[in-house]
């Protein structure tokens, strides 16, 4: 491996103007200097592009795209085919990285290679400006589960369901990955699809690469939470069977990997289960005050009484993955209830 390995940083941005600045000067500023910045534009309407052409101009690593809307996967892919780096990280116009984030993944690698590990992910810091009355969160690797803060680790690929429930797995803008091997294999984002896109990618990558997992276990990138999701859910057309074919696909993936449990199954249901309800809560706001909502109502009854949800929500209960009010409310059938209980909760958390 090289001493100082070039590593390309790709950031989509669109309609950004008003928090891109905190991302661009993160990275710009890294305490490791061997990138290459690409910024690809997904034809901004605001004043985003300006922004990122005075930085382009002043930052002779910076190398600036623009297109036509297409969305954030388009977008990604055209960093991947203009990426000459060794490796590739990805990072969201609206969330910012540490500055020390690119130093570590660099001094993690040189550690680690003579070992097999496929990426390198690290903790999140998940900000909560929407809110001020509610706290910010910090996901690493548990000390509970005798994980320090600080250390390095290697994990078992069975450890992504254990990962994906502490919300580091699940996404590519905390991850390190080898860009030859994407490139070898044409890996891309799936711009066919709105949800999951970084899952699938995630698992696209694994099912080529043989390694362990690596953990950076302190939280060196920011997920800024800007909006009321709960109000800002939208929904696709093809949502919940995008939703329902990553997760089976998740869950098959899981399974075949050396020493999992059946725990690290019933990980991977218990966050199928919330992120389907999810697709249908956007399903139902989406349509709640149309003229096709009873259309809608009939397609949330078939999904919530079928056989497969009802019986994947006893397992995970048997498991004690799911609170009791949240699967009582969900085992009559009834997603009125489930959603009234779910309104009252949102009030009360803020």
């Amino acid at each position: 491996m090289k001493a100082t390995p070039k590593v390309s940083v790709v950031i989509p941005t669109y309609n950004s103007e008003n928090y891109i600045v905190d991302c661009l000067n993160a990275t710009v500023n890294q305490t490791y200097t061997n990138l290459e910045i690409i910024l690809v534009d997904d034809g901004s309407t605001d004043n985003t592009f300006s922004i990122l052409e005075s930085y382009a101009n002043r930052d002779p690593r910076i190398i600036l795209f623009r297109h036509p809307n297409n969305g954030v996967s388009f977008t990604r892919n055209k960093g991947i085919h203009n990426a000459t780096g060794d490796y590739i990280v990805f990072f969201d116009a609206d969330d910012y990285p540490e500055l020390t984030l690119i130093q570590a993944y660099v001094n993690a690698l040189m550690e680690w290679q003579e070992k097999k590990v496929a990426l390198i992910g690290t903790g999140m810091f998940f900000d909560n400006q929407y809110n001020k009355y509610v706290g910010n969160k910090t996901y690493i690797l548990e000390v509970a589960h005798g994980y320090i803060e600080g250390e390095n680790y290697i994990l078992a690929r069975s450890s992504a369901a254990m990962l994906a429930w502490l919300k580091l797995f699940n996404f590519v803008t905390n991850k390190c990955y080898d860009l030859a091997i994407i490139k070898k294999n044409n890996i891309l984002f799936d711009y066919n699809i709105h949800i999951g896109e970084d899952l699938k990618f995630n698992l696209d990558y694994l099912d080529i690469c043989e390694g362990n997992i690596g953990i950076i276990n302190r939280a060196l990138y920011h997920y800024v939470k800007r909006t009321n999701s709960s109000l800002s859910i939208t929904y696709h057309d093809m949502d919940l069977e995008d939703t329902k074919a990553i997760y089976k696909r998740f869950i098959n993936w899981e399974m075949n990997q050396r020493d999992v449990t059946s725990d690290n199954v019933m990980v991977v249901k218990a966050i199928f289960i919330n992120d389907w309800i999810s697709r249908l809560t956007a399903l139902y706001e989406e349509h709640r005050h149309e003229e096709t909502f009873k259309s809608a109502k009939k397609k949330l009854k078939a999904d919530i009484q079928s056989v497969e949800f009802q019986r994947m929500l006893k397992e995970i209960y048997k498991n004690k993955k799911i609170s009791t009010l949240r699967y009582v409310c969900l085992r009559t059938g009834i997603f009125e209830i489930f959603y009234f209980f779910r309104f009252i909760y949102q009030i009360l958390k803020g």
